[in-house]
């Protein structure tokens, strides 16, 4: 009797494991760069694709971004998909879409013409699926939800695009209930049916924050005038040791000053510099 009360439990337990595993998905993907699956750069132009192949030669890992909803999700073997960024590719593997990871088991090379009109997969292949109804209003009232956030850090970067009635958000943040708290904002605003939440929570170990400390200390010297109390118009993600510089600043000089304080701090990899010059950026801040 004993024997059998343990072998029934074993298979209970057994069966809960099977349920809590990951699925074992099929679907249409465009291998990106970590980097630009987080910027959210919209459908797959020849403007995403330079980006993707750009940042991945600089050192960003490639990633999976599923088409037919835009999740994106971090591969266990960059090796199968690294010689694919920047084109599609049918993937199939056991995927978590809440944790944004997959075991891949294969990858094979596909063309945008093999995917079947009105495929929802088609999503990112067409600008047009990217015109909201009443776009303008909805997209102010979710930047204004976002920008009302009030843990958002120079550390932090949240952004959000939209296809159709979708809404996409991503980015990096330090703050597990940031991410959360992003989602609740946008899941009340009236006329979004959709969330896919692509943003990543990054680690918090020693040496990233280390960096990220030194990264803000050598720019707020010589660069004050984007620096105000909590917040920034230069945002620095460091992850992995990597820093990715966002935002803007007013010139050329600004942004090289940036990229070379960063590239100076200890421990940090590589710089990402993706800030944008706009001489309107300027702000008097002293």
């Amino acid at each position: 009797m004993k024997n059998t009360c343990m072998i029934l439990i074993s298979l209970l337990l057994l069966g809960s494991s099977v349920c809590l595993g990951a699925d074992v998905l099929t679907f249409h993907s465009y291998v990106d760069s970590d980097l630009c699956a987080r910027l959210m750069l919209g459908p797959i132009t020849s403007a995403r694709i330079e980006c993707s192949l750009k940042t991945h030669k600089e050192g960003s890992n490639p990633v999976l971004v599923r088409l037919q909803d835009n999740t994106v999700f971090a591969v266990n073997k960059e090796k199968m998909v690294k010689d694919y960024v920047g084109k599609l590719a049918e993937a199939t593997g056991e995927a978590k879409v809440n944790s944004g990871t997959i075991k891949l088991q294969s990858i094979k090379p596909e063309e945008a013409s093999s995917i079947p009109q009105g495929d929802p997969a088609r999503k990112l292949l067409d600008v047009r699926t990217f015109q909201v109804k009443d776009g303008p209003k909805i997209f102010e009232k979710i930047r204004h939800e976002l920008a009302m956030m009030p843990y958002i850090s120079t550390f932090d970067f949240i952004s959000f695009t939209m296809v159709g009635s979708e809404v996409i958000l991503t980015g990096w943040t330090v703050r597990e209930t940031n991410r959360s708290e992003a989602y609740n904002r946008v899941k009340s605003i009236e006329s979004v049916d959709k969330i896919i939440n692509n943003i990543e929570v990054l680690p918090l170990g020693s040496m990233d924050n280390q960096i990220r400390a030194g990264a803000r200390a050598r720019l707020q010297r010589l660069l004050s005038r984007y620096f105000w109390g909590s917040g920034s118009d230069i945002k620095i993600i460091v992850k992995n040791g990597n820093i990715i510089l966002l935002g803007n600043v007013s010139s050329q000089s600004d942004a090289d000053i940036a990229n070379i304080q960063c590239g100076s701090v200890p421990m940090a990899f590589h710089v990402f510099n993706l800030l944008r010059v706009e001489p309107s950026a300027e702000k008097a801040r002293n």
